[in-house]
This record gives C-alpha cells, sequence and structure tokens, in this order.
C-alpha cells in the first residue's frame, strides 16, 4: 500500500515498539543522570568553600586540619566527576597517572582498614582525571572489601611499552561472575569507562590469591610544542625597525 510504512522482515511490530520503548528509556536516563550530576556540582562546591573557611580559623587542631582537607578533595571529586559526565573535553590535559592513584589510595585508606600497597613508575597521558579518579576508586572499594580488614591490596601504575597500564589486585576469595551487587556495578562502569578512552580490561587470579583486575590504556608519547625562538624573532623585530626607520628618514 502507498505510504505504508515499512517493517523489517526480521523483526515483528511489537519488536519494533520495544525497541523504541528501551531507547526510550535509555535516553530518559541519561538526561536523569546528567540533570542530577548538574545538580551536585553546586553542593559539591559549597562544601569546599565551607571547609577551607573552616581550615582558615586559627589554633585548629592539626589532624581536624587534614581531615577537613580531605573532606574538600572528595568534595573537588564530586565536581569533577559530574563535569566529566556533562562535558567532556576533546583533547584533555597531560595527567600524571602515578600522582592520581596516590590520591586515589588516601581517598580509600580513610574508609578501608586493609592493608594497600602502592607500586608505581611515573607514567604521563592525556585523559580526564576524574576518569582515572571513577575507575580506581570502583576498583580500589572492590578489592578492599573482597579482602577484608585482615587481607592485602597492591594497586601497580606502569608503563608498558606504549600503553599506561593500572592494575588492583587482592587477597580475597575472588569474584564470582553470577553475583550481581556493588562489586558487580563497579566493574561494569570501569568496563564502560575503560573502552571508551580507547582500553582494555583484563581479569584473573592474583598472585595474593584473589582477584586481580588490570586497565590499559593507549600512551603514545606527548607532542611537545617546538621551542620559541626568541633570538630570532628580536633580531627580525629589529631588522624591520631599522627598514621603517630607514623609510622615515
Amino acid at each position: 500500500m502507498k505510504g505504508a510504512g515499512k517493517v523489517s522482515c526480521l523483526a515483528s511490530p511489537a519488536d519494533a515498539e520495544n525497541e523504541e520503548d528501551t531507547r526510550g528509556a535509555g535516553i530518559s536516563a541519561l538526561n536523569g543522570m546528567r540533570a542530577l550530576c548538574h545538580d551536585l556540582i553546586d553542593p559539591a562546591a559549597t562544601i569546599r568553600v565551607l571547609v577551607h573557611a573552616a581550615c582558615a580559623e586559627t589554633n585548629l587542631d592539626p589532624v581536624l586540619r587534614d581531615r577537613l582537607q580531605m573532606i574538600a578533595v572528595e568534595a573537588g571529586r564530586i565536581g569533577d566527576i559530574c563535569r566529566q559526565v556533562l562535558d567532556r573535553p576533546s583533547r584533555p590535559a597531560p595527567v600524571r597517572l602515578d600522582v592520581l592513584a596516590a590520591e586515589a589510595l588516601q581517598s580509600v585508606r580513610s574508609r578501608y582498614k586493609t592493608t594497600i600497597e602502592l607500586v608505581t613508575t611515573p607514567v604521563t597521558m592525556r585523559i580526564l582525571p576524574a576518569i582515572i579518579i571513577r575507575i580506581l576508586g570502583n576498583l580500589l572499594a572492590n578489592a578492599c572489601r573482597a579482602a577484608g580488614p585482615e587481607g592485602q591490596v597492591r594497586l601497580l601504575v606502569a608503563l608498558v611499552g606504549d600503553r599506561a597500564r593500572l592494575a588492583v589486585a587482592d587477597s580475597g576469595a575472588g569474584f564470582d561472575i553470577g553475583r550481581t551487587g556493588r562489586a558487580s556495578l563497579g566493574l561494569e562502569i570501569v568496563g564502560s569507562l575503560v573502552l571508551d578512552c580507547g582500553g582494555t580490561v583484563e581479569m584473573g587470579t592474583s598472585d595474593l590469591g584473589g582477584l586481580s583486575v588490570a586497565v590499559t590504556f593507549p600512551c603514545p608519547p606527548l607532542t611537545v610544542p617546538p621551542p620559541r625562538e626568541p633570538d630570532i624573532m628580536l633580531a627580525r623585530s629589529n631588522g624591520s625597525r631599522s627598514e621603517d626607520a630607514g623609510r622615515s628618514l
């Protein structure tokens, strides 16, 4: 019939409607997440302002000051994550993965009593800091919960060839692939973030006895802009002025 809609022979109209409903639900969920991130940025900034004001008080106990500063750092991370979801720049600035790893480790140690070892080498790559913080936050939290307060966790940051490698190993009981919960959701988030950056995720048994999760990212050498030549530029500038002066005479 002229003007009639076309339906694929591989899918029934009901399947098409279900796919459209699913797509609509996904868009709605994405918009909801963006709206939530938008509304969280200002409260996170307010927390930082209030903490900085409290730290400015005189005669503040040093231990309390350190804890307040950690609160400010965590509030800043909330804001960074929200901005990463809302507006990802096309070309992130270079960041030190080993420095971000040390910061993530400090945050996790404030919540868990698990013994955590940090093994790093300097690694610099272009990536949003919030992405690394989210990846390490999920991996370290999962590992600490699996290992328990008496267990061990190791965080490794290294450059292997032209790829940056982040690996978290624990002494827990391993991961049940059929289990759902925070650990499963955390690994899904990690996988999505890593794949979105062109990286890979590997899971296996660690030498500590539990789970090992390693993520790698392409890490090509950073291009350095050519240095300016101030002497040549100055000579050219002076030469132009001399010619102008000669013409004016």
